[in-house]
């Protein structure tokens, strides 16, 4: 039988050892290499590759981002780096993150001269280590376990390219504002949605980088909708799906990029798909090293085609009917001259009654006129 520790004798030769001290110390030596050890090993996983690279690009948006990266360290899966980059911040977004990563070591902080979105998470992506590229925006939440149960499919799933989660949407004070919305499950319900429009929520979803940088990354000519434009183009390299549990709550707030550029983010959206339908023709991406996109109305000339331009224009408007933004904005005008150019336009005295209902009187009277005079120059 083995010796009590405390009844061992100390053989340590020290003068001043009464025996007490080697034997605190006989008990206590266990502990301190089980901690050096699990030192040792959170160490080792920051100097080599972690499992996932969370990305996160942030502008001013000190008010909710300490909620977003707080999400994100407490989710319950834990091999990842957190990397932030601050895009030219004012409101003092930088020194909350300097904070956070002070107790966290996971953080990585960068700052730049403002350079927009896409130029923000390019330079993320050069910059991870991960296999898996998460997705974050900085006035967003994750649920616990949103990185695990992406990280699980992926590892299961090597033909999926991307992989987003449904969500539930939350206004600027954390209000449930829709918790009903789902987006299509299922790969081939996602190619076939990906064809009309962004069937994944883009701050949700989890990347395998090869892909993306097989990709090009995100473009910079299409800054008002890069994800979409992303989705489509790592479709045909490889599957995008949707997990069916709700990991994610959605930030949707009036002074949000999408919502204050929406007009843009439409027309952008359908040059996108004409660029896609290009491709899978057989035909050269024609944006392919662009860096500012064409304008609607250029196309035929561009392309060398008859007809493009018409076919475009019908699905901007189709779209941009549904957007107050458009509505009330620069594409009414296209919009107006649709309705009152005779072209089978779906859904027309809907839109009318639409402004109404938005507060847009003036605009609902001119589409009213245009549709008028458009039929009764039928007789």
């Amino acid at each position: 039988m083995q010796a009590d520790a405390r009844n061992r004798p100390c053989n340590c030769k020290t003068v001043a050892c009464t025996g007490s001290t080697c034997i605190a110390l006989v008990n206590i030596l266990p502990l301190l290499e089980t901690g050096i050890n699990s030192w040792s090993v959170t160490v080792a996983k920051m100097s080599t590759s972690p499992a996932i690279s969370v990305i996160m690009p942030m502008y001013n948006s000190a008010r909710y981002v300490g909620e977003a990266v707080e999400s994100v360290l407490a989710q319950r899966f834990t091999d990842f780096e957190f990397l932030i980059v601050d895009d030219g911040s004012t409101d003092g977004s930088g020194a909350i993150i300097r904070r956070y990563a002070a107790r966290d070591p996971r953080i990585q902080l960068f700052t730049q001269e403002n350079s927009g979105i896409v130029a923000s998470v390019n330079f993320l992506l050069g910059k991870s280590r991960a296999p898996y590229i998460a997705r974050m925006d900085s006035d967003d939440i994750c649920l616990p376990d949103r990185l695990g149960e992406q990280k699980k499919a992926l590892d299961s799933r090597p033909e999926l390219g991307a992989l987003g989660t449904q969500f539930i949407e939350i206004d600027g004070e954390g209000q449930i504002t829709d918790d009903a919305f789902r987006h299509p499950v299922g790969v081939d319900a996602i190619r076939a949605r990906l064809l009309e429009t962004q069937p994944v929520c883009n701050p949700s979803v989890m990347l395998r980088k090869d892909m993306v940088l097989q990709t090009g990354g995100y473009r910079p000519a299409f800054r008002y909708c890069e994800d979409y434009d992303l989705f489509l183009r790592l479709s045909r390299l490889a599957e995008i799906d949707n997990l069916n549990a709700v990991l994610f709550k959605y930030r949707r707030t009036d002074t949000q990029l999408t919502v204050r550029h929406n007009d843009r983010q439409n027309e952008q959206a359908v040059l996108a798909r004409f660029a896609h339908n290009e491709v899978l023709a057989g035909r050269p991406d024609p944006f392919a090293n662009v860096e500012t996109l064409p304008t609607v109305g250029t196309l035929d000339a561009l392309m060398g085609r008859n007809g493009i331009d018409a076919q475009l224009r019908e699905e901007i408007v189709r779209h941009a009917c549904y957007s107050r933004v458009a509505l009330s904005g620069d594409q009414f005008e296209l919009i107006r001259a649709h309705a009152a150019s005779g072209r089978p336009f779906p859904g027309a005295w809907r839109t009318v009654l639409r402004c109404i209902r938005l507060g847009l009187p003036k605009q609902a009277a001119l589409l009213a006129l245009a549709l008028i005079g458009d039929q009764v120059g039928m007789f």
